[in-house]
């Protein structure tokens, strides 16, 4: 069917073939593999074989057998992975605690439980994967059953007018609704087209030393990040000031046609509004501000995960064909729980890059790597020097709309002051029976009392929305989440001499992680209060 297949071992081919009982099913195996695009062995996901066992003694049971085990991270693997997964499944539950049966897959896939590093069970109900069940019996169950097919999602996902099955999962004829998001959402980044030029240093210069997997996570590294920046961004902040400005236009000509009773006023009016109407519907339908937010969210998540597996790296295993081990640990495990929920499909394209891109050991030093990453004040790729750089040009932007807003602001207060002086003099020159030209009409019965209702109409409401433009930028924001962060990295960096001098791989696995963790989280917030702003007319 021209679809690229990639066969997921539970362990090394030399030790799979020989756990068929069939010998001519033995002998094909090899053959069906070469068709395969590329073979990989399950890593172990959960390292937490001596626990389970140690749990198991305690409940009386044998220990389990080495083959369960990898079975069992065979198809934490595979779920992880996949958006969907088709299961040949009887419906009975596992009655094992620690299984490895397509009942326990079904459950890695719908709730992603398996166990963490502290022995307990991950947070489940993400919805990262939908099931399509096909429901069959087992050989030998003697049931004349016909086949039915349904589609699976956890409890806590919309019911898509399907029904709960055993309390736990919904049953549905519809593929899930989060499943249509998270390909719809793939589909549009992946149809997107970028400039493939890189205008400034973008993650590792040393392109030529880079493996598959690293070279594919760079490149999709500089799409997200000119998708985010130099394409959604501007048209995102362009159309707030074309909002911002039309608005302005709105309310002069209302003014004029209201207070001037220029009655033709009204058809400019219905112009800048539909154009208002048009603009503001336009960003929502090319999603500009989504785009913007997330894929500055899929380039963050690219950039961590560059950088945590090049340092995290393992150095080439014999029980691996002498290549690398897959590296199982993806960033995205570091979100927080709305993130998980909001950015599912970013997750997933980051351990589709695992799958489809080879791994191989790149000989660089973990200090090297660090320093790229982190950075000081001269390195440009590197945080320090990023927050370092922004923050002192979000500070400059915040002054410079601060005295825009603060300028806009004192205009319409002196076009008030203006006119109540105005009015003052109007009264003593009234009773006085001196001219005052106030009074008068600038042309037919526009006077000149019309032109300071017009302005000052005109003028407060520029002040509303231009201070609302302003806020909708948050560089005031943006400037404060830059100063947060410098310290960080300062600290980091002086952290990780002592990490080096430690010389504990568990020691340096603690740090990366760590420092991963705060970059996911400082991006998510990020994300936060850029999504609440929204294109929206507000008059």
């Amino acid at each position: 069917m021209g679809i690229d297949v990639y066969a997921l071992l539970p362990c090394p081919l030399e030790r799979y073939v020989k756990s068929f009982d069939d010998e001519a099913v033995a002998k094909a195996l090899p053959g069906y593999l070469e068709k395969a695009k590329r073979v990989m062995v399950a890593p172990d996901v959960e390292k937490q074989k001596d626990w389970i066992n140690r749990v198991r003694e305690k409940d009386n049971k044998p220990p389990m057998k080495d083959t369960d085990y990898e079975y069992r991270q065979m198809g934490i693997n595979m779920v992880s992975s996949s958006h969907i997964l088709l299961a040949l499944w009887d419906g009975k539950p596992s009655q094992h605690q620690f299984g490895c049966g397509t009942a326990e897959v079904v459950k890695f896939a719908l709730e992603q439980n398996y166990l963490s590093d502290e022995h307990l069970y991950r947070p489940g109900f993400i919805n990262e994967c939908a099931v399509e069940w096909i429901s069959v019996r087992r050989k030998g169950d003697g049931s004349d059953r016909k086949i039915q097919r349904g589609w699976l999602s956890s409890r806590f996902s919309p019911s898509d007018g399907g029904k709960t099955y055993c309390d736990r999962y919904l049953v549905g004829r519809e593929i899930p609704s989060f499943l249509k998001e998270i390909i719809d959402k793939t589909s549009v980044y992946n149809s997107e087209n970028t400039d493939p030029m890189v205008r400034r240093p973008k993650l590792w210069t040393k392109v030529d030393e880079l493996d598959d997997y690293h070279r594919m996570l760079r490149e999709h590294y500089i799409k997200a990040d000119k998708l985010s920046y130099e394409e959604n961004q501007k048209k995102y902040t362009n159309l707030l000031l074309l909002i911002a400005c039309l608005g302005t236009l709105f309310a002069l000509f209302f003014t004029m046609y209201d207070d001037a009773s220029i009655k033709w006023m009204i058809w400019l009016c219905t112009g800048v509004l539909i154009l208002l109407i048009w603009l503001t519907g336009y960003g929502q339908r090319k999603r500009v501000r989504e785009k913007y937010v997330e894929y500055r969210a899929f380039a963050e998540a690219l950039r961590t995960q560059f950088y945590a597996s090049m340092v995290l790296q393992d150095k080439p295993s014999l029980e691996f064909g002498n290549k690398c081990k897959p590296f199982s640990d993806v960033v995205c495990d570091f979100y927080a729980w709305t993130q998980k929920s909001n950015h599912s499909w970013i997750a997933k394209a980051i351990k589709s890059v695992a799958i489809t891109n080879e791994r191989r050991y790149v000989p660089v030093e973990a200090t090297e790597v660090v320093n790229v990453w982190l950075g000081d004040s001269k390195k440009p790729t590197g945080q320090l020097h990023y927050h370092s750089s922004k923050l002192e040009q979000n500070r400059k932007r915040a002054e410079v709309s601060s005295k825009i807003s603060s300028a806009i602001r004192y205009i319409t207060i002196g076009i008030y002051v203006l006119i109540f002086l105005f009015e003052v003099a109007s009264f003593i020159f009234g009773r006085m029976d001196i001219p005052w030209f106030w009074d008068g009409m600038i042309v037919g019965e526009f006077s000149w009392r019309n032109l300071g209702v017009v302005c000052v109409g005109t003028a407060t409401a520029g002040a509303l929305l231009f201070s609302g433009y302003f806020d909708k930028l948050s560089y005031d924001r943006k400037a404060e989440d830059n100063e947060n962060m410098i310290p960080f990295y300062v600290s980091a960096l002086e952290r990780w001499n002592d990490v080096v001098k430690m010389n504990d791989p568990v020691a340096v696995e603690k740090f990366i992680k760590e420092v991963a963790r705060e970059e996911i989280v400082e991006n998510g917030i990020w994300c936060s209060y850029v999504m609440d702003n929204d294109l929206e007319i507000e008059l």
